[in-house]
């Protein structure tokens, strides 16, 4: 048996598992037909063991839920999204194209497969038959029974091959497989299985697949399906009376039944390679195995290699999940999941590192890496466009503490950097952390790898275009907004100052006595404020853009508070205390909202202390809101508080606790802005003990 770092070898080296030409065609087919379901999909793959596993594998994948039980392929595929299914299927075609197996290991993959579905159509018919809990289940794990022929296959297949040729079945065929390599096809099939971390005894199912019938009396339910199916599975068209005896053994099934069931199953699979257009294994020319090969190539070229697997650009542009989205692709097509990027600043001298899944962030935030020379690997990877190993020999004397500190934060011994590039610019690098193994199989793909983050460049690079002009076009808006402003406050200046004249002329001529001239002075009152209300909107000030930047929030509450600090505060007696969370990570946010937001609370907590009094402002790193992670910022004074029946309407324009010269939109502007920042904010407050306002603003950092 392996040892433990041998399954692991094993499981690396056998991550690519070849499936029949036919059935990737129809597979990147259905893929292509925008009105396929999830159904047919999961039919097409249940058919195939390798594309099965690559399914399984990828739902087990650190992006997706770990599953419980494996027993439905279609949820699996609910869960992964057509898109992922399309680049699995896209991947193994690729695979298998750049490495083309021998004629001789072709024709012994057709027979594996073909088997396989025999066994598969098998165990499911006994699981009916025995009214096991899951029939569905029986099925994958029939159809898996050979996944470990499938590894040797890929990884040798001229050598095993040659075994296979010998037509030798059952504990002959492992015998011979553990001379030439030291271990079984079940063996691998079940380290494999084990790898996937499932609540299942499929992999013991796979591995005892060939124990004696005795031995297996008081297994799990699918370990005796699966020892019976992989023998009437091996079987010629006459079943051999120590088959019948294992059929009687585990289940009392006598000849009838078992030769009935078998012919079924044999029947289903025939039907089913019909149905994909696939000559059965025996009687398949080498001309029907050529054109197989060749419409799987058109599949390739149609799919533009990996550019047919990247998902279209979101018509919103968001790095971020475009990041997300290459490296989610990464895993499902190489088994990459240890990833960041290295994106090169708007100084264009120095690379920033960004992880879009990992929790710890603030530590690559420490990290800058200049390219001005090639001091560290990152740099030399950077500079001359070219992919570089950091344990390569050739490198070794290239890689410095940064690019350490960076497998370090990666949880690998070494890295790979994948130079992201484009005709007209360089946006920066893909670190890959790998293992040592990991790069023996890698190093044969590095062509492909390179391929994939040409595809992943240009792609950010038209992400970053869309935002630029994005951003430009919001420039030109508010530009074009605060002209019409301004027109608009001059225009509605005139009549609002004639108004207020014919008013002052009319309470003349009515006299001070004259019963209507209160509600006069109301009007008056009225409309001075309305001028001030639009003087407000002429007075936009220009931070109040909508371009998304990293902001320091502490470094902006500390400027916000030397400018009051020479000014608002000592005119109103006003004493401060500032608490700054030194954790706070920054935001990528729009710093002119932030800055209005503190500035409006501020002077509101100011003016709501015409006597004097103590203003503290604090930030907090971690806050959990509805489960996600946020940042606080408290503003809080020890004024009169605020009234019941004000905080009822606290954030209604008009509504305030000053006297009639404020609008009262300060807590509705502070509102509105807050909700386009996608964030919250709360007041707690009590008549005569002052008032806290806590904003809570998503983290990115």
């Amino acid at each position: 048996m392996p040892t433990q770092s041998e399954q692991k070898r094993l499981i690396g080296r056998f991550s690519n598992l070849p499936s029949p030409p036919a059935i990737l065609i129809e597979l990147i087919d259905s893929c292509n037909n925008s009105d396929v379901s999830f159904k047919h999909l999961a039919e097409t793959i249940e058919k195939d063991a390798g594309v099965s596993s690559k399914v399984i594998t990828a739902a087990n994948s650190p992006f997706y839920r770990q599953w419980q039980e494996i027993s439905d392929i279609q949820r699996l595929l609910v869960v992964l999204g057509i898109r992922s299914v399309r680049t699995i299927a896209i991947n193994s075609a690729v695979q298998q194209f750049f490495n083309q197996l021998s004629k001789q290991a072709g024709q012994a993959l057709d027979e594996i497969w073909f088997q396989s579905l025999i066994c598969a159509q098998t165990t499911k018919a006994l699981a009916d038959l025995t009214t096991y809990r899951s029939p569905d289940e029986a099925y994958l794990a029939g159809l898996l029974h050979r996944l470990g022929q499938l590894a040797l296959l890929q990884a040798s297949p001229d050598e095993y091959g040659a075994i296979l040729e010998q037509g030798l079945t059952g504990e002959s065929l492992v015998k011979a497989e553990i001379e030439k390599f030291d271990f079984s096809s079940p063996q691998i099939g079940s380290h494999m299985i084990e790898s996937w971390d499932l609540q299942s005894f499929l992999a013991d199912a796979v591995l005892y697949q060939h124990e004696p019938a005795d031995n297996i009396l008081d297994c799990s339910h699918l370990v005796k399906l699966v020892n019976l199916a992989s023998h009437l599975s091996d079987s010629t068209d006459k079943l051999e009376n120590e088959v019948l005896a294992r059929a009687d053994t585990l289940f009392g099934l006598n000849q009838t039944i078992v030769e009935e069931l078998i012919q079924d199953a044999r029947d289903k699979a025939a039907n089913a390679a019909r149905s994909l257009g696939i000559t059965l294994p025996r009687q398949k020319t080498e001309k029907q195995a050529q054109d197989h090969r060749q419409a799987l190539a058109e599949r390739i070229k149609q799919a533009a290699l990996f550019g047919g697997g990247l998902e279209a650009i979101p018509e919103t542009p968001d790095v971020i999940a475009t990041m997300q989205q290459i490296q989610r692709d990464l895993d499902l097509l190489f088994g990459i999941q240890q990833v960041c990027y290295l994106i090169l600043n708007q100084d264009g001298k120095t690379l920033s590192p960004i992880s879009p899944t990992a929790h710890n962030n603030a530590l690559l935030e420490e990290i800058t890496i200049s390219v001005e020379s090639d001091r560290s690997l990152a740099a030399t990877a950077f500079n001359q466009k070219s992919s570089r190993y950091s344990q390569g020999d050739e490198n070794l004397a290239l890689v410095s503490v940064v690019d350490r500190q960076l497998a370090r934060f990666l949880n690998k011994e070494a890295l790979l950097y994948l130079p992201l590039s484009t005709h007209q610019s360089r946006i920066g690098l893909i670190a890959i952390g790998i293992n040592q193994d990991q790069w023996e199989e890698l190093d044969g793909q590095l062509q492909l790898l390179t391929l994939f983050a040409g595809e992943a460049a240009e792609m950010l690079q038209r992400q970053q275009n869309m935002l630029t002009h994005q951003q430009q076009m919001i420039e030109d808006e508010r530009a074009t907004f605060h002209l019409e402003a301004r027109k608009v406050v001059h225009e509605a200046n005139n009549p609002l100052g004639i108004i207020n004249n014919y008013l002052h002329i009319l309470g003349m001529k009515l006299g001070e006595d004259h019963e209507a001239t209160e509600e006069l002075n109301i009007i008056k009152e009225e409309i001075a404020r309305v001028g001030k209300i639009i003087l407000r909107i002429r007075d936009i000030p220009d931070e109040l853009e909508q371009q998304t930047k990293s902001v320091d929030i502490n470094q902006l509450i500390q400027d916000l508070y030397k400018l009051f600090q020479s000014s608002l505060f000592p005119m109103h007696n006003i004493s401060t205390e500032l608490d700054l969370d030194s954790n706070l990570p920054h935001l990528d946010t729009q710093r002119g909202h932030i800055k209005q937001i503190l500035t409006n609370l501020i002077k509101n907590a100011v003016e709501a202390m015409p006597e004097g009094g103590k203003l503290s402002i604090e930030t907090r790193a971690n806050a959990y809101i509805n489960g996600k992670e946020h940042i606080e910022i408290q503003i809080t004074d020890d004024g009169p508080g605020i009234g019941k029946e004000i905080m009822d309407q606290l954030f209604t324009p008009v509504t305030t606790t000053k006297d009639n010269s404020h609008s009262g939109l300060g807590l509705t502007i502070v509102k509105n802005l807050i909700d386009e920042l996608s964030g919250s904010i709360n007041c707690t407050s009590n008549s005569g003990a002052g008032t806290r306002f806590q904003i809570y603003l998503p983290r990115t950092g």
